[in-house]
């Protein structure tokens, strides 16, 4: 199954920053063609006009355990932080609020176009 995404602003990333205006056909997981493409029989067209179509972002650096801590303590030096906020709320972790915190940082990495990511283990204390 192939998709066409007809009308796209491109941000293609290499050779040129330049935007482009052209489609996108998508061939089962891989880009099949950029620009003026040839359609295979079995093609969905989608018209994205109006869109912008880039390569997904990666994510080098998250602790996915941490994410239902944003915003605890922003003022504070790293290691203050880390002993008073940080790995208390870390240690008092289970299994469901493990569980909410990587979903609630899985759906803001997708949201914000974030295709993959390097998680750092966190050490509970």
């Amino acid at each position: 199954m192939s998709v066409l995404l007809r009308g796209a602003t491109l941000l293609p990333m290499r050779d040129s920053l330049r935007p482009v205006t052209g489609d996108l056909l998508v061939s089962g997981t891989r880009i099949g063609g950029v620009a003026q493409v040839t359609l295979p029989a079995d093609t969905e067209v989608i018209d994205v006009s109006g869109c912008v179509v880039m390569p997904g972002l990666v994510q080098t650096h998250v602790h996915l355990v941490q994410t239902l801590f944003r915003g605890l303590a922003e003022e504070m030096p790293l290691l203050p932080w880390l002993r008073t906020r940080v790995w208390p709320l870390e240690a008092a972790h289970d299994e469901a609020s493990v569980r909410a915190s990587v979903r609630l940082s899985a759906t803001s990495s997708l949201r914000s176009s974030c295709a993959a990511a390097f998680e750092l283990a966190s050490a509970r204390r």
